[in-house]
């Protein structure tokens, strides 16, 4: 199954999904960010099931998703592919047992060459 394409994350929050940037996916990486933060990592996609681990780096204010401000951190990406939304939880490397409800939409499909 391919997932390359543009994509768009959210995160869901005390208020609800909030947007967390757009994202790149291509042969197995992703590249990304939004208004304060830029990710880079890698992902595999096998029978339906969507692993990634991403570092993130903030240049503008951090945001406490996970209980504290942090302007560096790698996270652990798990979940399912459906049609095209992935549906996951993410979690600090350093920190798994606080994971956040995550999903992303495909948005487009990478234009040919």
């Amino acid at each position: 199954m391919s997932i390359d394409g543009i994509w768009t994350g959210e995160i869901l929050g005390p208020y609800g999904w909030e947007n967390s940037g757009v994202y790149i996916l291509e042969d197995g990486r992703i590249i990304g960010g939004s208004s304060r933060h830029y990710s880079t990592g890698t992902y595999t996609v096998e029978d339906g099931r969507y692993e990634a681990n991403v570092a993130v780096h903030y240049y503008g204010p951090p945001r406490a998703i996970f209980g504290e401000k942090s302007e560096e951190f790698t996270i652990r990406v798990r979940g399912t592919v459906s049609d095209d939304i992935i549906e996951a939880d993410i979690a600090r490397s350093d920190k798994p047992k606080s994971p956040v409800e995550y999903r992303m939409t495909k948005r487009m499909d990478i234009p040919e060459k």
